[in-house]
């Protein structure tokens, strides 16, 4: 149903849904036999975008309540023709449709394709229809939505009609989708995620306007990769899924691609096993600037990597065997890493600004790994922690008079936000020394408290600062007594308060999946 409401002298339109849709011609022939008939007609932009809002067979219905509707039926400028299994319009519907604008010289703005090729003769007219209309000067949007029932169609696209491309969880055969990168040489971006399931090689070859690659695999299937002739390729991502650290892969400095020397951000996943890796990223790329690894394929202890052009590194998912890891980057300003222990770090020539540390806590947490954290603390200006713990797995009885003996700096100043949370955990964090060993090595300005994964319940950071903070009844901790002023609030975007007893709902865990946010002001 269409509903126009006339406000200040200027007519609005409201589209809107109804199951009794044959109300809506009698109504709009109501309405233009008033006295808006001619303001109405005069505007074949407004009775088109009325048309083009419709389902098409009312679209079409919509030409017989009078010559200017006709008019402007004819003429919309947005082609849509679905030729999917079970439904009305046929090829031959296209066709005819299609060769009255071309004869009428008739603007096509947008174009939406929808079909199911069963055959080379339709393969035929979808090549014919995308080739009309692609050299249409007019032509701002095309969509396509194109199923190949037969593997042995051949489907043709012009060099016009693509300058991106995105495929997301989309069946199509290693022989379809190399047809379409290789007819469409314009291709400026290519992404790629869980679309080439079974394939036995990807080629990516002879685009010379390719700027951007993303390629999304699972590492169950073992694909070569062939990719030549990029010479502007900038940003260069390839993931691979590696469910089990025994799988057979292919690393990185096996494949066949080349890349060129333009690439700056350099993204890989799963195919980084050894220095053998890092050396050929070393020579490949001298103009490197953003590098993130997916350590999940490394099987050394050790990580030594040289660049004098990073200026971003990113170390992820990395396994608990690696300890040490030695960074020679002197344009380096921010360096990211996450796995299930911290290895020892070191920066001789860098300047860093930003460190980030996420890290998924398995093996027993001791005094150690908090002298660890706080050396790490002293590598940048400013630090940014995420902590997720396991309590089944981490010790309830730390050290802290060993700790306060060993530590050799104060607390840290320059973390800017530390978050929390657990996985699994009923009640025993609340009664260990976890948060007290923390706040020994820093004192954050701010605290993300995250409930627990499972028990929704219990969030142990606001229930710490309930008791520790705000009622001061419970256990003897060292580190409330440095707090000079603590603010909360529940969302990024809220204004700080002053935290009181108003917040107790927030903090005592009555209501179930509370994140807080926490501003604090040390002495």
């Amino acid at each position: 149903m269409i509903k126009f409401v006339m406000r200040n002298s200027h007519l609005d339109l409201v589209v809107l849904t109804s199951t009794n849709r044959l109300l809506l011609f009698p109504f709009v022939s109501r309405f233009l036999l008033s006295g808006m008939r001619t303001q109405a007609e005069d505007a074949p932009e407004l009775m088109q975008n009325i048309q083009s809002r419709l389902p098409v067979k009312e679209a079409a219905r919509t030409c017989v309540l009078s010559k200017s509707w006709l008019h402007a039926w004819s003429t919309i400028p947005i082609l849509r023709f679905d030729v999917r299994r079970g439904k009305s319009m046929k090829l031959v519907d296209g066709d005819r449709t299609l060769m009255r604008y071309l004869r009428d010289n008739t603007p096509i703005e947008r174009f939406d394709l929808m079909i199911d090729i069963e055959s080379q003769e339709s393969a035929s007219h979808v090549e014919k229809w995308i080739g009309a209309i692609a050299t249409k000067s007019c032509l701002r949007e095309m969509s396509l939505s194109i199923d190949i029932a037969l593997l042995r169609t051949s489907l043709t696209l012009p060099d016009e009609i693509l300058s991106e491309l995105y495929l997301n969880g989309v069946r199509i055969s290693e022989e379809a989708l190399h047809d379409i990168l290789s007819s469409c040489s314009l291709l400026e971006k290519i992404e790629l995620l869980d679309s080439c399931k079974g394939f036995k090689t990807f080629k990516v070859k002879n685009l010379l306007r390719l700027y951007e690659l993303r390629i999304d695999l699972d590492a169950v299937h073992s694909t070569a990769l062939e990719i030549s002739d990029v010479p502007n390729l900038g940003v260069f991502s390839y993931d691979l899924h590696v469910c089990r650290p025994q799988m057979p892969i292919i690393p990185f400095n096996a494949l066949s691609i080349s890349l060129g020397r333009s690439v700056t951000r350099l993204m890989l996943g799963g195919v980084i096993t050894d220095n053998a890796c890092l050396e050929t990223i070393k020579t490949e790329f001298p103009f490197l600037e953003s590098l993130t690894l997916d350590m999940t394929s490394w099987m050394l202890g050790s990580f030594y990597f040289t660049c004098a052009s990073i200026k971003r590194l990113s170390l992820l998912s990395c396994r608990r065997m690696l300890i040490d890891v030695q960074v020679y980057a002197p344009k380096l300003f921010f360096f990211e890493f996450g796995g299930n222990t911290l290895p020892s770090l070191l920066f001789p020539v860098s300047s860093l600004k930003q460190i980030k540390v996420s890290l998924s806590l398995i093996p027993l947490i001791d005094a150690d790994f908090f002298l660890k954290m706080r050396e790490t603390l002293t590598l940048s200006r400013m630090c940014y922690l995420n902590i997720i713990t396991d309590n089944s797995k981490l010790p309830l009885d730390i050290d802290i008079d060993d700790l306060r003996t060993r530590l050799l700096f104060p607390p840290a100043r320059n973390v800017q936000e530390l978050a929390f949370q657990t996985v699994a955990d009923e009640c025993l964090w609340e009664r260990s020394q976890f948060f007290d060993a923390f706040f020994e090595i820093c004192h954050p300005k701010h605290v993300f408290a995250r409930p627990d994964s499972r028990f929704r319940h219990n969030n142990h950071f606001c229930r710490l600062m309930l008791k520790e903070v705000l009622e001061k009844k419970t256990r003897i901790a060292y580190w409330p007594h440095y707090l000079k002023h603590v603010q909360i609030r529940q969302y990024r975007h809220q204004k700080w308060k002053t935290l009181t007893v108003s917040h107790r709902s927030f903090l005592d865990g009555s209501a179930p999946g509370v994140y807080m946010y926490f501003k604090l002001m040390w002495r």
